[in-house]
């Protein structure tokens, strides 16, 4: 989806969200749905427009403040796992229900999430990558971010599929689009995201960024782990696309997460999030990997919420946009822009 058709599709989803909730149909629908749980995900709780975070995965500090208070308030917030152990035995879901859920161990969720979902007393599941809590290095698109917002460069050059694209570098909201695009693009395809991510190094001239912390190390996890409301979940080794990689490959990175998660918390690790989250993202032979290495269940990205009859290993999850408006609200009820 390019850059103008997005901005439409959030004007029109803004549009029918704004009628839904002050038509009443949102309180209809939250009714009708009361008793389908969501699992809310997160990443990165920071700044609008930190240069070193990828855009599409922040939710401002604000925002998140007022998000986690109305669901406080408003929603009955129980752990994953609790939920998790409610659909395996199919019992009837308690109404209001959110489990709350953070993907790849960003620092900000130490820094800044955490004290306020603490605050609240709420629990939550953090999905760590385990060889990025070992080294102080950023995920890609964080890397590729930080590149491209810190270039002094006016204009970039990349073969992408084939064929040749430029883009301007002259203002914010054009860096920010080639960000998004050239992720979307790289998601599926590791050979040609390292040949991309040496080839944006080449061609752009760094300017001065200030050195920031992106992930969280084994220390931070540690400390976290002394809060009994907050449960980790694996999320791979290496975060590869486990859909694309062989049978072996996909073992070892569940096996060794897996492994160094228990060893450094000394509890186990039951919940899995599958890197990427989409449907090309997991097949049954990895399902059937994570059932065999004692798992009990596993988080996509794919949106929706969860019934009686979800299996567990395909378990939905909604993206909490950043919005605590009535769009966020209805993204609650299903109403969101997020692709599986």
């Amino acid at each position: 989806m390019n850059s103008l058709m997005k901005r439409v599709a959030i004007s029109i989803h803004g549009v029918i969200c704004f009628f839904v909730y002050f038509s009443g149909l949102h309180h209809l629908i939250s009714v009708l749905k009361r008793r389908k749980p969501v699992i809310l995900m997160y990443h990165s709780v920071n700044e609008r427009g930190c240069p070193y975070v990828y855009p599409d995965n922040i939710v401002s500090v604000e925002t998140f403040e007022r998000q986690i208070d109305y669901l406080s308030r408003e929603k009955n917030v129980i752990s994953l796992l609790d939920l998790v152990e409610l659909v395996r035995n199919r019992v009837a879901l308690p109404p209001n229900t959110v489990a709350i859920t953070f993907d790849d161990g960003y620092y900000d969720f130490y820094s800044t999430a955490y004290p306020i979902l603490k605050r609240h007393m709420l629990p939550c599941t953090l999905f760590l990558v385990t060889n990025l809590l070992c080294r102080d290095e950023a995920r890609w698109e964080d890397t590729l971010t930080g590149m491209i917002n810190s270039a002094t460069s006016s204009v970039m050059t990349l073969r992408l599929d084939g064929r040749e694209k430029t883009w301007a570098l002259t203002t914010y909201r054009k860096k920010r689009e080639c960000i998004v695009e050239l992720v979307e693009a790289l998601q599926n395809s590791s050979d040609d995201r390292l040949r991309v991510l040496m080839e944006v190094e080449r061609q752009l001239t760094p300017g001065n960024m200030k050195s920031m912390r992106v992930t969280m190390q084994w220390k931070e996890v540690l400390k976290l782990a002394e809060d009994h409301k907050l449960y980790f979940g694996g999320h791979s080794h290496t975060h590869p696309n486990l859909g694309d990689v062989s049978t072996d490959q996909a073992k070892w990175e569940i096996e060794t997460s897996k492994e160094k998660m228990e060893q450094k918390l000394k509890r186990e690790c039951r919940l899995f999030c599958y890197p990427f989250g989409k449907k090309r993202s997991f097949n049954p032979h990895v399902k059937t990997l994570l059932k065999a290495l004692g798992f009990s269940a596993a988080v996509t990205t794919i949106p929706g919420s969860i019934t009686r009859d979800s299996d567990p290993f395909e378990l939905r999850r909604i993206a909490a946009i950043d919005d605590s408006s009535y769009r966020f609200k209805c993204s609650l009820i299903g109403l969101s822009l997020q692709r599986g």
